[in-house]
C-alpha cells in the first residue's frame, strides 16, 4: 500500500511541475517580449554600442530559459510514461495516450520550433544591427569580440537546442 501511496504522490508532483513549467513559460515569453521591446527602446534613445549589444545576449538568456521549462515537461511527462503509469493496472494514463496519438504532439513539437526559429531570426537581425554599429564607430577589436560571443553563444543554444530535440522526440 506504501508503494501506490508514493506513485500516487509521485503523479501528483509531475502534474503540479509540468504545470507549474507551463505557467512559468507563459511569463517568461510575456515578459521577454517587454524586455526586449524595452531594450530595444532603450537603445534607439540612447544609441551606444552596450544597449545594442545587449539585447542578443538578452536572448541567448531567454532562450535558454525557454528550453529549460521545455525540458522540463518533456522529462517529467517522459517519467510519468515510462515509471508511473505502467504501475496503475487496467487504466491507460494520460502520456501513454498521448503517445497513442501522435498528431496531438505535433503542436507541442511545432511551439517549440516556431518559437526557436523566430527566436533566431530575431537574434540574427539584433546581432547583425550591433555589428554594423560597433563597425560604424571604427571598433574593429569589439566588432570581432562581439561577433565571437554571439557566434559562441548562438552555438551553445543550438547544441542545447538539438540535445532538447532529440531527448524530447526519442522514442524509447
Amino acid at each position: 500500500m506504501a508503494t501506490d501511496e508514493f506513485m500516487k504522490q509521485q503523479f501528483l508532483t509531475l502534474r503540479d511541475e509540468i504545470r507549474e513549467s507551463k505557467a512559468r513559460i507563459f511569463w517568461l515569453l510575456i515578459i521577454g517580449m517587454v524586455l526586449v521591446m524595452a531594450a530595444g527602446y532603450l537603445a534607439a534613445e540612447h544609441p551606444n554600442a552596450f544597449a545594442n549589444a545587449a539585447i542578443p545576449f538578452l536572448l541567448l538568456g531567454l532562450m535558454l530559459s525557454f528550453i529549460s521549462e521545455q525540458n522540463n515537461i518533456a522529462r517529467a511527462g517522459r517519467y510519468l510514461r515510462e515509471t508511473v503509469e505502467p504501475r496503475i493496472e487496467s487504466l491507460m494514463g494520460w502520456e501513454h495516450w498521448l503517445e497513442t496519438k501522435p498528431r496531438l504532439r505535433e503542436v507541442d513539437h511545432s511551439f517549440v520550433l516556431g518559437f526557436s526559429v523566430l527566436f533566431l531570426v530575431f537574434f540574427a537581425i539584433t546581432t547583425s544591427l550591433t555589428l554594423r554599429q560597433l563597425d560604424k564607430q571604427a571598433h574593429e577589436a569589439y566588432v570581432w569580440a562581439a561577433a565571437a560571443a554571439y557566434a559562441l553563444g548562438a552555438f551553445c543554444i543550438a547544441v542545447v537546442l538539438w540535445r532538447h530535440w532529440r531527448s524530447s522526440t526519442a522514442v524509447t
